[in-house]
C-alpha cells in the first residue's frame, strides 16, 4: 500500500506538472512581441501605449532613445508600425533633441486630426530635464507620405504654466483640448488650442483647478460626451484629499463650469487616487480605476451610474488583490465589442505587471481575470498606457522595459516592447 500511495502521489505530481506546462504553453501562444525597441535610433521606454489610425497602422511615442544627446539615454521619439506579411515595420517619424525648443520625453499617447496629422505632448524643452516646461507638438502628414520636422503647436515655459505632462484630445467636431497636470503651481488646468492664420497657435485656459474642494492634478486622459462636455479625474484634492471625477461644461463663449460627479473617500470604501481618467459605456455610465484603496489597498475598478435626476451613484466592480493578481492600475480602461473591460496594471504572477479583464454577468456582477503576466524578460515588463483593439478583438500595448534589447550604456533598463494579445 505504501508503494501504491507513492505511485499515486507521483502520478498526481506529474499530472500537475504536465497541466502547468500545457497551460503555460497555451498562455504563451496568445501573447507575442511585435516590436523590440533598440534605444538608438528607434527609441526606448514606451510608456504611453499605442493608437491605431484608419489604415491599421500603430502610432506611439518613446520616452527615451532616439538621438542620444541628452540625459537618460535619449530624449524620445514618435514612431509608426505598419503591418506587413507576417510582421510589422517601424518608422521613426521624429526624434526629439535635448537642446532645442522641441524638447523631448513624450509620455502621453498621440492623437489624429481629421486629415491624419499627428499631435502629442512633450514634457521638457531646451535644457531638457533641468529647464522643464513642455508643450504640444504637431506632425503634418504630406501628400508624398513623408513626415516633415515637427512643429510646436503650443509651448509652455517654466513656473506657473508648466506642462509636464500634458494630454491632448480632439472632440467630435475636431476642436483640440488639453490637460496640464502642473499648471497653476501644480493644481492643473484644462485648455483649448486653436490655430490662427497669422500668429499660429494660441492657448485659452478653460478651467484652473485650485487644489481644494474642486480637486488637483487632473489626469492626462479625458473624454467628451455628445454635447461636448469634458469628463476626467483629479488624482488628489477634494474634501477627502484623494481625488474626484469631474465634468466641465461650456456655458457660452469661454465660460466653463466644473461639477464634481464623485468625491472619493479612500480606504476600503471606494478607492483613492483615480489617476487614469474615465470612459463611457453605451448607456452613458462612467468607468475608471483608482490606484489605491479597495479591500486590499491595491486599487479598484469603479462605475458611476447616471441617475435620472442628474446625480451619480458609485459602485465598485472589483478590488485588486495581492499575490498573482494585477494591482495598482497603470493605464486607462477600454471596452471591447462584447462589453468586457481591459486594462494594464502592476503585480501579476511575476511582479512585472499584467493585462487584466473584467467580464460582466447577470445581476450587475463582474469577474476579473489576468489575461497575461509579464516576466520582465524578452516579453517585456511594467506595462503602462492605453491598450488598443483591432477589428478582430486583439489587444496591443507597450511594456516600458525588457525585450530583446533591455540595457543601454548608462541606463539599466531602457528597452521596451510592443506586444499583441489574443484574449
Amino acid at each position: 500500500m505504501k508503494i501504491n500511495r507513492l505511485t499515486l502521489a507521483s502520478v498526481v505530481f506529474l499530472t500537475i506538472i504536465v497541466c502547468l506546462l500545457v497551460c503555460s504553453t497555451s498562455w504563451a501562444q496568445s501573447f507575442s512581441v511585435i516590436y523590440n525597441f533598440q534605444n538608438s535610433p528607434d527609441g526606448a521606454t514606451p510608456v504611453a501605449g499605442v493608437t491605431f489610425d484608419h489604415q491599421g497602422n500603430l502610432y506611439g511615442t518613446t520616452q527615451r532613445g532616439g538621438i542620444l544627446d541628452c540625459p537618460l539615454s535619449g530624449c524620445g521619439t514618435v514612431f509608426r508600425l505598419t503591418p506587413n506579411s507576417g510582421g510589422w515595420t517601424e518608422q521613426v517619424l521624429t526624434r526629439f533633441e535635448a537642446q532645442g525648443a522641441y524638447g523631448g520625453a513624450p509620455v502621453t499617447p498621440v492623437v489624429f486630426d481629421r486629415v491624419g496629422n499627428v499631435y502629442g505632448t512633450f514634457v521638457c524643452t531646451f535644457d531638457c530635464f533641468n529647464g522643464h516646461g513642455g508643450g504640444v507638438f504637431e506632425l503634418v502628414h504630406s501628400n508624398s507620405g513623408e513626415w516633415p520636422d515637427l512643429t510646436v503647436a503650443n509651448y509652455w515655459g517654466q513656473g506657473q504654466d508648466q506642462c509636464e505632462p500634458c494630454g491632448v484630445a480632439f472632440d467630435s467636431v475636431g476642436r483640440l483640448y488639453g490637460v496640464s497636470t502642473t499648471y497653476s503651481g501644480g493644481a492643473g488646468a484644462v485648455f483649448y488650442l486653436a490655430r490662427q492664420s497669422v500668429f499660429g497657435w494660441y492657448t485659452l485656459i478653460l478651467y484652473t483647478f485650485h487644489d481644494g474642494v474642486d480637486g488637483a492634478d487632473p489626469s492626462t486622459w479625458f473624454t467628451f460626451d455628445g454635447g461636448g462636455a469634458i469628463y476626467g479625474t483629479t488624482n488628489r484634492g477634494s474634501d477627502n484629499g484623494v481625488g474626484t471625477v469631474f465634468q466641465l461644461q461650456n456655458r457660452g463663449g469661454a465660460q466653463w463650469n466644473e461639477t464634481q460627479l464623485w468625491v472619493f473617500h479612500g480606504g476600503s470604501v471606494d478607492g483613492a487616487y483615480p489617476a487614469l481618467g474615465v470612459i463611457f459605456d453605451r448607456a452613458g455610465n462612467l468607468y475608471g480605476t483608482t490606484s489605491q484603496g479597495g479591500t486590499a489597498g491595491k486599487g479598484t475598478v469603479f462605475k458611476l451610474t447616471h441617475n435620472p435626476g442628474g446625480s451619480w451613484t458609485e459602485s465598485i466592480l472589483y478590488s485588486f488583490q495581492a499575490g498573482v493578481d494585477a494591482s495598482t492600475p497603470s493605464g486607462p480602461l477600454i471596452f471591447d465589442a462584447a462589453g468586457n473591460l481591459y486594462g494594464v496594471a502592476g503585480g501579476g504572477a511575476f511582479g512585472y505587471g499584467a493585462v487584466y479583464k473584467l467580464t460582466p454577468s447577470s445581476g450587475g456582477q463582474w469577474t476579473e481575470s489576468v489575461v497575461y503576466s509579464f516576466t520582465g524578460g524578452t516579453d517585456g515588463g511594467y506595462p503602462s498606457g492605453e491598450l488598443a483593439l483591432d477589428g478582430s478583438g486583439n489587444l496591443y500595448g507597450t511594456a516600458s522595459q525588457g525585450g530583446a534589447f533591455p540595457s543601454c550604456s548608462d541606463e539599466p533598463n531602457c528597452g521596451g516592447v510592443i506586444y499583441k494579445i489574443l484574449p
